[in-house]
Order: C-alpha cells, then structure tokens, then sequence
C-alpha cells in the first residue's frame, strides 16, 4: 500500500512542471501593445462624451477584435488640460483581465477643459513603456510592435506638443501614432507618419473604431464596400487637409 501510495505521489510531482509547462506554451507572446488616448475635453457634450465611452467599450469587448490570449497589452488615457491615466497598462490573458479593462472605460469622467493631446500621448508611452520592460525578450512575439491610437473631436491647444511627443514615441519604438478625427474640427494634422482615420459625428465612432483598431491588431474581417468607401472619403479629406494646411 505505501508503495502503491509513493508511486502516486512520484507520479503527481512529475505531472505538476508538465501541465505548467503546457500552459506556458500555450499562451501567446505579446504581439501588440497598444495606448488608447481619447479626448476628454469641454468641446465634446456629455452625451458625445457617453457615445465615445460605450464605442470603446463596444470594440474592446469584442473577442474578435481585441483578443484576450496573453498577446495584446492595452492602457488608457484620458486627456484635457491635463492627462488621466484610465488603465495602466494590462496584458490581456483572459476575460477577467477583458473586464478589468471594460471597467476602467466605463467609468471614465469627463474633465470637461482644454485639449492636451501631446500630454496624452506622453502618458500613454511612458506608462507602457515602464509595464513592458517587466517582461523578458522571450515573452514578445517576433513581429511585436507598439502603438498609440488618438481619438480626438478638436485641434491641440494646451500642453505637451503632439508632434513632438509621436516624435519620441517613434524614437522610443513605437510603429506609429494613428489619429481618428471625430466632426469638422478635428484636426491631426500635427501627426506626420501615422494612420487618420474619421468619423463625421460621434454616432459613425464605434463603427470607423472597430476598423481603426481591427487594423492595428490585424484581427479585422475585410470591411463592406460602403465601408471601404467611408473610410476611404475620410481619409481623403483629411489628407486634403493636411496638404491645404501644408501649402
């Protein structure tokens, strides 16, 4: 009997490092992290204010979006005069972590002031760049790759430069700072190498997010044609409007 019992034992020991083991290699490496910064400022009303909220909340509650199997790391910030930070960084492994996240969303208050966006992306990139550096280089995928998404209804006017805060965060690794321009007087003119994307009222957010950030963590399905075409008529306005500023 006690040998019957030893052998047991033995056998749990040996099973334990395997099955840890196994669930190690089953999680993903980090393959994206991305700094969700969304404007927060006096010029959107508290019911646009309510319609981005639930727009995020829509898009990141959404596995076939945003996954949460270890490979994406997200953060939030808010920003107005000042900047919020929302969500620091959180790598999303499960839909515990998802709800960790949602939550912090859904309860975001409006400052109501100015519009800070280079203080935004500042905060974005410094938070997530001190929560990146716990991780060892054999957690990252090969093709991993860090960016900033802007949302903002306004033109910078308080703060932090935002070209030289996407300026940094490009020197510091970050692929790219991608800008969705939400009604007439967005203006992303001030970033040079990223994506625009826009949405001509706070009502199409949800729908231009979902593609903006599908495409930022390669989980999107190829959009509908009269999709393509929205988009597509957004980001040649803002583009014409980037060249008019220029010229």
């Amino acid at each position: 009997m006690k040998n019957r019992i030893k052998k047991y034992l033995v056998g749990l020991l040996l099973a334990i490092p395997l099955t840890i083991g196994s669930n190690l290699a089953n999680a993903a490496l980090i393959k994206t992290a991305l700094g969700i910064v969304i404007d927060g400022s006096g010029s959107i009303s508290s019911a646009d204010f309510a319609t981005q909220v639930a727009a995020y909340g829509a898009v990141f509650g959404d596995a076939s979006i945003v996954k949460a199997d270890g490979s994406v790391v997200v953060n939030v910030i808010q920003f107005s005069s000042g900047t919020i930070l929302e969500q620091t960084a959180i790598r999303l492994n499960d839909e515990t972590d998802r709800a960790t996240l949602l939550a912090s969303i859904a309860s975001m208050s409006q400052p109501n002031s100015a519009t800070n966006i280079g203080g935004g992306v500042a905060l974005s990139q410094s938070d997530m760049d001190a929560y990146l550096a716990g991780f060892a280089a054999t957690d990252f995928a090969l093709d991993f790759t860090k960016l900033i998404d802007v949302s903002t209804d306004g033109a910078h006017n308080t703060g932090t430069d935002p070209t030289a805060a996407t300026t940094s965060a490009l020197a510091a690794g970050y692929s790219a700072v991608n800008c969705l321009g939400i009604g007439a007087s967005a203006n992303c003119g001030w970033n040079l190498t990223g994506l625009d994307f826009v949405a001509t009222t706070f009502a199409e957010v949800e729908a231009v997010l979902k593609i903006k950030v599908g495409t930022e963590l390669g989980t999107i399905d190829v959009p509908e044609p009269a999709t393509l075409l929205l988009l597509g008529l957004g980001l040649f306005g803002i583009t014409t409007a980037r060249y008019s500023r220029k010229a």
